[in-house]
């Protein structure tokens, strides 16, 4: 085998260990170049990769190297969670239980620190499953807090990236802004307080915006307050002096009430004197007053007497006079009978004058008709004539009787026509609505659509093609049990669905309904292939012993754009639609014909589906909803078309009809003429042969009349004889009457001449006592007069003590005197100073009130905002003060706190340009770190670190940042700031993982021979670099460690390993190779 092919295979071996082992090329390590915090050993079990391993580390370089997933990472994750370090540091996992290796519950990380000063520090983490760790310090348990106070005491910043840069975090490195990278500067190689200043001036500086924005706020809020205060000092005077005016008119006000009571009070005396006067003057009017009373009283019985007296005459006088009257009243009625006797004579002569009258006339009437008798022709014979008219008659007359019959049989077939006529129209005009009422269900259930279709028949010469109405309105059901079908089969939003037969039609149609009409409607285009060419899979023959009697394309009629769209998305050609019987052989179907997926029997709807996995079968049935939609729609065609020809059939039938009808009613007319002209002549033919009875009967009832009227005659004489007598009692009558009314109207006159001497008597007692009366009555009224003024007089004075109590009261209520007390004098004093006078003081408050009216009205909230405002205004000024004076002193605090910052970071930063700028020459390039600063000076939190390189000879120095410099180059960078800062600070170890990634090999050399120079060299701080390979032929120094990570199926256990013998087995194989070769 040659050496070449046993590398490979030893090479191979080394590349799939399970187990990792670190082994390190020296002895351990003595005390001499470690420094205090400086890792000794490491020690992992259980741990990512690791099942065991315990390795020994040097003081200075410690170059840890192995291919990738071998475990060098995991060394640097070690010593952060075994420094108290958290894992988002890490940035590989949130968990410390996620760096246990996998199946195992439990690991373990001891790392051992160099303590010049005695035992060194030996701190072990232990790690659970369930994410929990035990510390424990030199073998004694202790607790996260302890282990953190020891790292810190030791300087060891695990989550500083300056110091601690794992594989994870070398992006987040060069990702850092300047702030960031400044911060962690000041933490790794500042003084102690320095990263402390910085972050309290930081603080001091928000302190210092938060004060002067209050300062500013405040000092702003008082000018505006003074400000509007400014505006409201002229109002607030004015309010001031119009106060000042109420005031005076408030006590004037309060005056006035009891100025009022004063003059109340004295008009009460006033009163009181005049209300004694009118008593005095009322007594002495009652004592004159009593005198002509009592004469009154004398004239009045006098009176009384009289009175009598002339009531009694007068009583008498009536009697007398009503008797008379009677007496008047029977004259009157005799007189009225002699002219009654008087008017019966003269009727009964007249009767009797008029009835000789009578007789005279009517046997001149008896003669006539008897002249007229003996002229008759008695030899002439009028029966043929009369019964030939009688036959003329009896013979139109069944004429008539049979144009009649005729015309009665010709006029019900007319009615019969035109009946039959209205049906065949009515239901016509039936058919020709189910449109229509299939319009009136659209609109009651999509109203939208309904508008949609009503724009469609004015509008459809827009189109290019036709444009069919929705599909409800266009399928005609031949059967109307059928309909329930085509509804349970076809969905409402395709049933109310326009179907379009062009493409660019449906396009436009959609817009303009959509768009400017803005009606939300379906529509669907017309399929391109013909209906003829959607055809059944078997002819509905083969299913008629299940019932199945037609497919459902075959029960309703269609347009033929409707039809394709039914047959392509519905398949109505292809499902069959069965009876009662079906219902019962729905398994026969089901099991005989798979073909068919979807069936009808009479009122269900059967769906049949076959799995795709085991292929059983199922089916679904619903029970049919009844037709709402189709159920006025029938096909109709074939009988339209038969009722127009009934119709114009029938139309013809009744013109012929009408014209028969019309001939036989002329027919009717000219027999009714005839038979008119017969009856005129028949009874003329009468007349003349009953002349001759009738004249006979004439005469024999006039002589009858003549005989009534003789034996009816009047006794005139003794009807005279008989009205003498009546009027000579009557007169005798009359004669009596006359002498006892004499006898009467005397007496009346007596007592006429008696009462007309009393009346005077009567008249001349009466004007005495309306004399006295008048007199007395007189007296009265002034009496009554002096009464009513004395008690007006003594109500008005109770009514002004009543006021003046209350005006009391009520002037005591408005200067809040007491019940029992007196005006105070205070305001007594007060009310001097005003009039005394009710309408001079009242002119005074007028006075007063116009000033304050005259005075600017002000709302007196304002005006208490004023003085609110007045007494912030003072409170905000003393607050301004103090703060200002606080601002002032925290000013010179932060300037003194930067004296104490800036001064110190300045000489640093100086420090590592000088080492950064050295290292950069070193690889023949140029570099340079400064401070930067902001424009403004005390924004802290802008500060950062500026690097500036300059890797080629052609290019000025620029700024570090991923858009000026390749990967390769910041990583160049990145390792030559952290060798920077090692050289100012002393910590007491840096780690970087695979910082070399992304180097060409030029600068991968001249990083490693300078980061090897530095560190074993200068440095005096111990150094970890991880890296999966290094160039060849490189420069090393004897005091670096090279730790060589290990892996494969057949390792040794770290304990069993023998440097020794492993030396001396490869110095074996490359003999054997050589003696090969």
């Amino acid at each position: 085998m040659s050496s070449s092919k046993k590398r490979r295979v030893l090479a191979n071996d080394l590349s799939v260990l399970q187990t990792c082992v670190a082994k390190t090329v020296k002895s351990k390590p003595k005390s001499k170049g470690y420094i205090e915090g400086s890792i000794l050993r490491i020690k992992l079990e259980n741990i990512l990769t690791y099942d065991s391993v315990e390795f020994h580390t040097g003081p200075f370089l410690n170059v840890v190297i192995g291919p990738n997933g071998t475990g060098k990472s995991t060394i640097v994750c070690a010593i952060c969670l075994g420094l108290a370090g958290k894992t988002s540091w890490l940035g590989r996992a949130s968990q410390a239980s996620d760096f246990i290796k996998y199946g195992c519950n439990r690991g373990k990380i001891e790392l051992e620190l160099f303590n010049p000063d005695g035992e060194n520090y030996t701190i072990q983490r232990d790690i659970n499953k369930n994410n929990t760790s035990e510390w424990f310090v030199n073998g004694r348990k202790a607790s996260l807090k302890a282990v953190e106070e020891t790292v810190a005491r030791l300087n060891i910043q695990v989550g500083n990236l300056c110091q601690f840069l794992p594989q994870e975090k070398v992006a987040d490195f060069a990702k850092m802004s300047k702030e960031e990278l400044l911060e962690n500067t000041e933490k790794a190689v500042g003084p102690p307080d320095m990263y402390s200043n910085h972050q309290k001036l930081k603080e001091a500086r928000t302190n210092a915006r938060q004060h002067e924005q209050s300062y500013n706020n405040l000092h702003d809020h008082m000018e505006q307050e003074k400000q509007k205060n400014a505006r409201l000092e002229q109002d607030v005077k004015n309010y001031e002096e119009r106060q000042k005016f109420l005031g005076t008119i408030k006590i004037m006000e309060m005056k006035r009430p009891w100025v009022e009571y004063e003059e109340k009070r004295k008009l009460f005396q006033e009163m009181k004197q005049e209300k004694e006067k009118k008593a005095e003057e009322w007594k002495q009017a009652k004592r004159e007053h009593a005198p002509m009373r009592q004469k009154l009283e004398d004239l009045k019985q006098k009176k009384d007497n009289v009175d009598a007296q002339m009531k009694s005459k007068t009583n008498s006088l009536k009697d007398s006079a009503t008797r008379a009257q009677a007496i008047t009243d029977d004259v009157q009625s005799l007189t009225d009978k002699l002219q009654e006797v008087q008017d019966e004579l003269t009727f009964r002569q007249q009767e009797e004058v008029s009835r000789r009258k009578k007789i005279f006339d009517q046997k001149r009437q008896h003669e006539a008709l008897q002249n007229e008798l003996t002229n008759i022709d008695e030899t002439q014979d009028y029966k043929p004539a009369i019964d030939r008219v009688s036959g003329e008659c009896r013979q139109v007359n069944r004429e008539m009787s049979k144009i009649q019959q005729d015309g009665e049989t010709i006029r019900r077939e007319v009615s019969d026509l035109r009946r039959q006529i209205e049906s065949n129209q009515n239901e016509l005009k039936s058919i020709q609505n189910v449109d229509n009422r299939r319009l009136e269900t659209l609109r009651s259930r999509h109203r939208q659509t309904y508008d949609a279709v009503m724009w469609l028949r004015e509008n459809q010469d827009k189109f290019r093609a036709k444009i069919h109405p929705p599909i409800m309105t266009c399928v005609n059901v031949r059967n109307p049990t059928m309909a329930k079908y085509i509804e349970n089969h076809i969905s409402f939003n395709d049933m109310r669905a326009f179907v379009c037969e062009d493409t660019q039609d449906f396009n436009l149609f959609m817009d303009l309904m959509r768009d400017k009409e803005n009606l939300k409607i379906n529509a669907v285009k017309m399929p391109s292939q013909s209906s003829e060419s959607f055809r059944s899979r078997y002819p509905i023959t083969r299913y008629g012993q299940y019932g199945f009697k037609h497919y459902l394309k075959d029960v309703f009629t269609c347009p033929e754009a409707v039809m394709r769209y039914l047959c392509a998305q519905y398949r109505v050609h292809d499902i069959p639609v069965g009876d009662k019987s079906t219902y019962d052989r729905v398994a026969n179907v089901i099991r005989e014909c798979p073909e068919l997926r979807l069936f009808f029997t009479e009122n269900h709807k059967y769906t049949v589906k076959v799995s795709v996995y085991d292929q059983n079968v199922s089916s679904r049935n619903s029970f049919l909803k009844d037709a709402s939609l189709l159920s006025a729609s029938v096909d109709h065609t074939a009988r339209e078309r038969e009722l127009v020809q009934e119709i114009q059939f029938n139309q013809k039938n009744l013109q012929n009809k009408e014209a028969q009808y019309n001939n036989l009613q002329q027919k009717s007319q000219e027999l009714d003429r005839k038979m008119n002209q017969l009856r005129e002549e028949n009874k003329k033919l009468r007349q003349k042969k009953d002349q001759k009875m009738r004249l006979m009967s004439q005469i024999e009832s006039k002589k009858q009349s003549i005989h009534n009227a003789e034996m009816a005659a009047i006794n005139m004489q003794m009807e005279e004889e008989k009205a003498a007598r009546k009027i000579r009692d009557i007169n005798l009558k009359k004669c009596k009457c006359s002498q006892h009314l004499q006898d009467i109207l005397k007496k009346c006159l007596q007592l006429g001449l008696e009462k007309v001497r009393l009346s005077l008597t009567h008249a001349e007692v009466n004007r005495n006592y309306t004399r006295m009366e008048e007199d007395i009555r007189d007296q009265t009224q002034a009496l009554q007069l002096l009464e009513r003024q004395f008690e007006e007089t003594k109500e008005r004075c109770h009514i002004v003590r009543d006021t003046a109590k209350q005006l009391y009261e009520v002037a005591k209520k408005a200067t809040n005197t007491g019940p029992n007390e007196e005006l105070s004098q205070d305001l007594r004093h007060s009310f001097e100073l005003y009039p005394n006078s009710l309408e001079e003081l009242d002119a005074a408050i007028h006075e007063q009130r116009a000033r304050a009216d005259c005075t600017f009205q002000i709302d007196e909230s304002a005006v208490r905002e004023y003085k609110h405002r007045k007494k912030e205004i003072n409170r905000l000024e003393r607050e301004v003060d103090e703060k200002k004076r606080n601002l002032e002193n925290f000013q010179k605090d932060i300037e003194e706190a930067k004296r104490l910052w800036y001064e110190p970071l300045k000489e640093l930063f100086a420090n590592i340009n000088t080492n950064f700028g050295f290292f950069f020459k070193c690889l023949k390039c140029a570099g340079e770190v400064d401070l930067f600063e902001p424009e403004n000076k005390e924004d802290y939190e802008k500060y950062g670190v500026r690097i500036k390189v300059k890797y080629r000879d052609s290019e000025g120095l620029r700024e570090l940042t991923a858009h000026h410099q390749s990967g390769g180059e910041r990583s160049v960078a990145t390792v030559l700031y952290m060798m920077a800062l090692q050289e100012l600070a002393r910590c007491p170890f840096r780690c970087v993982d695979e910082i070399n990634q992304g180097m060409d090999p030029i600068n991968e050399r001249k990083v490693f021979e300078l980061v090897v120079q530095t560190v074993c060299t200068k440095s005096a701080s111990q150094y970890f670099l991880l890296t999966p390979k290094l160039l060849p032929d490189l420069e090393y120094a004897d005091n670096m460690t090279v730790l060589c990570v290990f892996n494969g199926p057949f390792m040794l256990n770290h304990k069993e390993w023998r440097l020794r013998k492993f030396i001396d087995t490869r110095n074996e194989i490359q003999d054997v190779e050589d003696e090969e070769n």
